[in-house]
Order: C-alpha cells, then structure tokens, then sequence
C-alpha cells in the first residue's frame, strides 16, 4: 500500500499533540465526536485529551488485555465499551510504563450528549475519580421529523454560551467575538476539505485505503477548529487530488472496491494488506463518511455553527438525530447510493461487541446490501479495542470465503 506522504505530518502533529498534553495546562480530559468544547477549549488556550483516541492507541500497542483485565478485577463490568475498561484499566495499573507516556490528570472534563450515551455516565465516573469540574453540553435528540430546528439550535446555542462561561473560569482568558469566529471558520473549513476528500475517493483507483482515512480522521476530530488542522487538511487534500490526477491508486493492483461497516479493532489495522493482497481497497466505510464533518454548517454566526456541530452528529439532515437515526435502517439510502458512487462490489459489516449503537441492525444492513445490491458480503465478529475477542483464524477463514465470492 502506498502512504500518503503528508501522514509524516499528520504523525508529527499526533507525537507534538501529546507533548502538549504533558507540557500545558490547563488539561480537559473530552469526548471526540462532533464536539464544539473542543473547539472552545482550544481556543482558550485550554489543551484537549482524548481518553477514547488513547483507548485506540492502547489497543493498537497491543495493551487492551492487561487493561481491560485490570478494569475488570476492579468491578467494571466485560458488557461495557472496552473504550472504557482501556480507560479505567490504565488509570488504574500500577505499572511506570504507558504508551505514549500515559494522560496526566485533567483540570476539567467535558462531554456532549450527540453520541453514545455511554459517553455520559463514563465521563461523570471521570468526574468523581479525579474530582474535577465537569462540563455537559446537553443536545437533545429530535422526537419528530416536523420539529422545529431553530427551537434545538437556540436552546444548544444557549447551553454553549453557558459551557464557555464554565471554560473561561478555567482558562482564566475571555472567549473573543473575533477569535470564535476565527474558530467557526475553521472547523468550517476543515469539514469542507474532509468531505472533498472522501469525493475524491469515488475515483478509481482509489487514492485512500482505510487505513490512510483512520489516520487522517484524527485532524478534523483532534485539532477541531485550528489553524494547523486546516493546514493538515488541505494538504492531504491537495495529495489526493494529485493521485486522482495521476492516476495513482492506494494499492498497486485495485480490482475489488469494498465498503467497511462498523469500528474497526484498531489492532488489526494490518487486516488491510490482507485486503490488498487479494486486490481489494476499502474507499470508505460509515465510521469515516457519517460520522464527523457530514454537513457545511454556516459560519456567519459562530454560536449558531457550533450548535448545528453538535447537533448535526450523523446526520445530513442539518440538526438533530433522532435515537433510530443512530441505527442503520436509515441509513439504507445513503448506504445504497454510495455503493454506486463508490462502485463498491463487495461489503464487510463488523459485528462490534462493543458498539452496540453501530452494530444494532448491523445484519440488516448485511442482508439489504447482499439483497438489493447483490454483491457479496461477509459478516465478521470483533471488538474495537478488546483484542481477547478478535480471532484471526475465524476472520482469515470468513475472508477466505469472501474472496471466493468475489472472484478472487
């Protein structure tokens, strides 16, 4: 597989961005998703940890069952998100060495209610352990597709305006008119160049595989509304335009073009090249295109972008999920017309042991892609980050199968 050459910045930034962590205070401790305190924070000079991106890294290292096994000898139950357990279990082991040096303790923690509601009661256990302020931004979920949107984004507005009260005490600085709207105009920005890259990503050959969208996916997420995300951003973008223009694809041979349903077990990243082997890329999976950046929300009024932001998380509909709009049977429509943009032939739905907000209705979505787009599918048994439920016999033997279907 061919990497991306602004990945070195993209790396850099990643190693420099945990430097932060470590060198400036003061330190929240939030939650990824589509979140404007991080924006906020960020532009209060307040520095943003990510338990859950560090959960990904301690799985990818290969740390995931000491962690979660030490969770769990402290009463955190195996059914909760191993997000979660590799949370707790770090916080909680007693061993000097940690990837990347650890978390140090936060000052503050924040969270906004837009995803799984999980997110909710771990972060207020956050709260309790380090016995720090806790900042909810609450966005309700729309009960009826004829509601009115400007009733949700003025009461979101208003709970922002609040959450920056709470962040200026912290910060000890003031939220300027002029550097929020610096900071809507950003996260606007980066939005715009993530969406034109997974267009580009319609071509073929495909200029990304999954593993390039994993590792991009930590700018528009992690350095929400900065400058130096949006300069990441239109690099890689001005990259992946020079691919599609070239005709440079991620793998050297691409004859099968997939999509990638569910979280992936960030361990197991290298499943690609086992893909790539049998000439199969993964141009984009719902983890990557529904999830962040899904909308251009208008940044006139910076108040008003960052409610639509917080509200907007998965959806196109421009404000407010709904509970069954987190599921797939919604999402059949905008699965089907992107299995035809994205000339996808093939489909690898993961059954995640620990989302069940992404896995619920997961074999649904198998059998209506199977059914109606008659291509051929494989269903595939993991975690996103417990590696003691993966079994690389069990995912090799369904692949094999798959590869059969394809032709390959």
């Amino acid at each position: 597989m061919k990497k991306l050459e602004c990945g070195k910045a993209v790396s850099g930034a990643l190693r420099q961005y945990y430097r932060d962590i470590w060198e400036k205070r003061p330190l929240a401790w939030s939650v990824v998703s589509s979140n404007p305190l991080n924006d906020i924070c960020n532009l209060l000079g307040i520095q943003v940890a990510y338990p859950e991106n560090y959960a990904c890294v301690c799985a990818a290292q290969h740390l995931s069952e000491k962690y979660c096994t030490i969770a769990e000898s402290n009463n955190y139950k195996s059914d909760l998100c191993s997000y979660i357990r590799n949370n707790f279990g770090f916080l909680l082991d007693e061993g000097p060495e940690h990837p990347l040096g650890g978390l140090p303790k936060p000052d503050v923690v924040t969270v906004v209610s837009n995803a799984c509601l999980n997110y909710i009661k771990w972060f207020d256990a956050l709260r309790l352990h380090f016995d720090v302020p806790y900042v909810l931004l609450n966005t309700p979920h729309k009960m009826s597709q004829n509601d009115d949107p400007s009733l949700y984004v003025d009461y979101v507005a208003g709970e922002i305006e609040e959450a920056i009260k709470e962040l200026e005490k912290i910060s000890g600085r003031k939220v300027t008119s002029a550097k929020l709207k610096e900071t809507a105009h950003y996260s606007r920005e980066q939005g715009k160049y993530w969406r034109e890259i997974l267009e580009l990503n319609k071509s073929t050959p495909a200029p990304l595989n999954f593993p390039d969208l994993a590792n991009l996916i930590f700018v528009p997420t992690s350095l929400s509304g900065t400058e130096l995300g949006l300069s990441l951003l239109k690099q890689a973008y001005e990259e992946v335009r020079d691919r599609v223009k070239n005709g440079i694809g991620a793998i050297d041979d691409e004859r099968h073009r997939l999509i990638l349903l569910n979280i992936p077990p960030w361990y197991r990243l290298g499943i690609s090249s086992y893909f790539a082997e049998k000439g199969c890329v993964l141009p984009f999976g719902d983890y990557t295109r529904y999830v962040w950046c899904t909308q251009d929300i208008d940044d006139s009024d910076p108040l008003e972008h960052f409610a639509y932001k917080a509200l907007g998380m998965a959806t196109d509909s421009g404000y407010g999920s709904s509970t069954v709009e987190t599921l797939y049977g919604p999402l059949e429509k905008r699965i089907e017309e992107d299995i035809k943009a994205y000339n996808i032939d093939g489909a690898v739905v993961q059954i995640n042991k620990s989302c069940k907000i992404m896995s619920t209705g997961g074999l649904d979505i198998a059998r209506f892609i199977r059914d109606k787009m008659d291509i051929p599918v494989v269903v595939l048994d993991a975690d996103q980050a417990d590696e003691r439920f993966y079994s690389d016999a069990e995912f090799k033997q369904r692949l094999d199968a798959f590869f059969d279907a394809l032709g390959e």
